[in-house]
């Protein structure tokens, strides 16, 4: 039964990235390989970015079903959004601050989430955090860069570190020894984004 959930979701996410990738196939020689390439590290450069995103992948494969694909295409979708409004300059909240919250909120739910509880409350915070983290990437996108290729390119970084976390969600789900591993994973991600937000604050 795991095996055909197992089967079912790896086909979600891998589907966003195909969507994603021809775009990024017809990059041109120079600057805008150089921008899209950037784009495509700039998620992995910090660790509170890389703890999220991963944590989404996770949460949305210890909730299951529908919510596989759902919760992270919700992160990405805001992302977007949050990326142009940081290209753009735009003004916003703390972002830093929502990002540190970001990473102690879904290490906490790692450590509560299952497949019988409502999905709404994560998905709703994942679209804050996804704005958030996108307005810390466009903000910090260089001049030379194309905005269009950068965006693109931490799109679909963002999009493999939640497919990672999937799989590591999704292996949980079949051992209860790797279950529990994961829980107390998930508590010190929490403790990180703890640690983050003391710092965003100080």
């Amino acid at each position: 039964m795991r095996s055909g959930r197992l089967a079912r979701f790896s086909g979600g996410l891998p589907g966003l990235l195909i969507i994603l990738l021809p775009a990024a196939a017809q990059a041109h020689p120079g600057g805008s390989d150089t921008s899209l390439i950037t784009g495509l590290m700039h998620p992995v450069f910090g660790l509170d970015h890389l703890l999220a995103m991963v944590s989404v992948g996770v949460v949305s494969a210890q909730l299951g079903g529908i919510n596989i694909w759902r919760v992270p295409l919700a992160f990405v979708g805001a992302m977007a959004v949050g990326g142009a409004l940081g290209i753009l300059q735009a003004a916003a909240l703390d972002v830093e601050l929502g990002i540190a919250l970001s990473v102690a909120v879904l290490g906490i739910g790692i450590v509560l989430a299952h497949p019988r509880m409502s999905p709404w409350p994560i998905t709703a915070l994942v679209l804050l955090f996804g704005a958030c983290h996108g307005h810390a990437h466009g903000r910090e996108i260089t001049v030379s860069a194309n905005p269009a290729l950068y965006t693109l390119g931490f799109l679909i970084g963002t999009s493999a570190l939640h497919l990672l976390g999937v799989l590591i969600g999704a292996a949980a789900r079949m051992q209860a020894a790797l279950w529990t591993g994961l829980r107390l994973a998930g508590g010190a991600v929490a403790a990180s984004g703890a640690a983050f937000l003391l710092q965003a604050l100080g």
